[in-house]
């Protein structure tokens, strides 16, 4: 099957075969696959070696013409043109770039590492251990199954690891971040960045900018996840156990406690600065008690109702002002992603 408006490489016993012309005689595309088997029969290209720089894609709106290779089995290098393009790869380990326009790359089986280029790219890892740049634009980033790493770059990206344990950076601008399944690490960067950690022990760290953090999927069993807003007013969401750390700014820690949590640990909390937002919906406000601990002098404890729901380093002087209750609704409006 050909696709219109990009260039394909297959490589083919260490070498990279470059179709940029493949018509019949009318002009039309040609209906054949490159297999290690037919590859001598193809007339309108070239031999590359792998470590050889490509040539540029044919201009944008030219007639170039490229392949999905369905039966080749070794490690591909495909490049697309200015144009939007459709580049899929296979069960190799292959190296796709998209260029110009709005792409849409499949990188298949194998570890396989995809570059979107410019315009608002569509990047899916598939199997393997891949790795992704959006670059330039609005890009959509999945790694789907394997241990991968997600590289946003510029523009708002949506990264999404899937599963395995992954790592993820947002790069600049405001981004979206979710973790997925496994024990994943999530970068937001430069700008107002969202950031969920999903299933597993996740290690979120927002950078600079007013970030959005939220530990555990509420789809999942809870684990200890490890919370870092950076530099910003964040807002960070704990869930049982969590360890949390607000770095510079005002920032807001948000617990909605069950029965069963374990405490979260606050490493930085700066009374008069920072807020603890604690969801809660009983006909009457619980009671809130603040104490000291008997052995550490730099730790108090937050208990609602007689629950250990925090503990806070560093928060010598903390008051019930420090302290504000919000309904289950507030609580949804503020973890509420992407």
């Amino acid at each position: 099957m050909f696709l219109i408006g990009l260039l394909s490489l297959a490589a083919v016993g260490g070498a990279a075969y470059a179709v940029s012309d493949a018509f019949d005689a009318e002009g039309d595309p040609e209906d054949d696959n490159i297999t290690d088997e037919n590859v001598d029969d193809i007339s309108d290209g070239k031999f590359l070696e792998i470590d050889d720089t490509v040539e540029e894609p044919p201009a944008p709106g030219s007639p170039s013409t490229g392949t999905i290779i369905s039966e080749h089995e070794g490690d591909l290098v495909i490049a697309g043109t200015d144009s939007p393009d459709v580049l899929t790869g296979q069960e190799g380990d292959d190296q796709i770039k998209g260029y110009g326009a709005d792409d849409t790359i499949d990188g298949g089986a194998g570890d396989d590492v995809l570059f979107g280029a410019e315009g608002m790219d569509t990047l899916q890892g598939g199997e393997g251990d891949d790795i992704l740049h959006g670059e330039d634009g609005a890009d959509l980033l999945s790694g789907d199954e394997g241990e991968d790493a997600l590289y946003g770059h510029s523009g708002d990206d949506t990264l999404a690891g899937g599963d395995g344990d992954d790592t993820l950076f947002g790069g600049q601008d405001d981004d979206t971040l979710s973790g997925d399944e496994g024990d994943d690490a999530l970068l937001g960067g430069y700008g107002d960045d969202t950031l969920q950690g999903g299933a597993g022990t996740g290690t979120l760290f927002g950078g600079d900018g007013d970030d959005t953090l939220t530990g555990d999927d509420a789809e999942n069993e809870p684990a200890t996840d490890f919370l870092n807003g950076g530099a910003g007013n964040d807002t960070i969401l704990a869930g049982s156990g969590d360890i949390v750390t607000g770095g510079d700014g005002a920032d807001e820690v948000v617990l909605d406690p069950d029965a069963e949590d374990d405490a979260v640990t606050v490493m930085d909390f700066q009374p008069g600065q920072d807020k603890l937002l604690i969801s809660w919906e009983g006909q009457e406000d619980p009671d809130i008690q603040i104490e000291a601990d008997t052995e550490n002098e730099d730790l108090t404890h937050v208990l609602v109702d007689g629950q250990d729901v925090a503990q806070l380093l560093g928060a010598e002087g903390l008051t019930a002002d420090d302290i504000q209750l919000i309904t289950q609704a507030e609580l949804a409006q503020l973890s509420s992603f992407g």
